[in-house]
């Protein structure tokens, strides 16, 4: 794991600069044809408003403390402020000699958050909610997409709505219910985060035809087949009491590496 950079004028607390350090931050090698590539990953627990604001203002540039300001929701403030921060947490992972508050992530055309001021072309996919914050940093020419859930009842009907039957019966048939109802949602926001577009498309184009559970120590690594975006494939793993998912081609040799990665978390 990196340390963290500070920028210049920057005081902060020493105790919270241990805090920074609690988390789950890791560089990922892979090769993509001739190409060796790295991505960066990072996953953490939800902030507390002191740790937020040291991190605001020791990791983002200036626009995006401004646009978080700007929101007049406290909920809606926090969200940005936190997903922002695992996305430059995880472009640091990848590029550690560039001071994370002299980039920006901006919001594209569609939605989709966009790095600017790096040297080498890197896309950036974030999650977020009450108890987890991810960020994901890859080269452009292999798109990835996280997302990460809290495991919630309340969660079960909502996710259930947009599942097809094949996949509503994958959720009866194997486990636990509520665990790969959440697995099969995470699974699908990050391979709509890969392909840019989300669910601007029809959920159709994310339904799930097959789960296998690859690995069962020190953590249960689950992947996911899609019936119809065929160049994609997820991988999934449970956190305290959630659900991590990344998605990315499934013809690159970056799966193995995936795996042995996120048996760690």
């Amino acid at each position: 794991m990196g340390e963290p950079r500070f920028i210049k004028g920057d005081h902060i607390k020493e105790d919270l600069v241990e805090k920074l350090k609690e988390i789950f931050q890791s560089l990922i090698r892979f090769s993509s044809g001739n190409d060796e590539l790295a991505a960066g990953l990072v996953l953490c627990p939800s902030l507390s408003n002191e740790e937020l604001n040291v991190r605001t203002r020791m990791l983002l540039h200036q626009e995006e403390i401004n646009t978080g300001g700007g929101y007049t929701s406290d909920i809606r403030r926090r969200s940005f402020l936190n997903g922002r921060i695992a996305g430059k947490m995880a472009i640091n992972t990848v590029f550690p000699d560039i001071p994370s508050a002299t980039c920006r992530i901006i919001t594209g055309s569609i939605g989709k958050p966009v790095i600017g001021d790096l040297p080498r072309p890197y896309g950036i996919s974030i999650a977020h909610n009450e108890s987890w914050n991810a960020g994901l940093c890859f080269p452009l020419s292999v798109p990835m997409g996280i997302d990460v859930e809290t495991i919630t009842e309340k969660n079960r009907t909502i996710i259930a709505s947009i599942l097809s039957s094949r996949e509503k019966d994958l959720c009866s048939s194997e486990g636990d219910p509520l665990e790969l109802t959440h697995l099969l949602w995470t699974a699908k926001e990050a391979a709509g985060k890969a392909i840019g577009l989300g669910f601007r498309v029809p959920t159709a184009w994310y339904e799930i035809d097959f789960v296998e559970t690859l690995k069962t120590e020190p953590q249960r690594i689950h992947q996911c087949r899609f019936k119809n975006l065929l160049v994609f494939t997820a991988l999934s793993v449970e956190t305290p009491g959630g659900m991590l998912s990344i998605a990315f081609p499934a013809e690159n040799n970056l799966s193995q590496t995936m795996i042995r990665l996120l048996q760690l978390t």
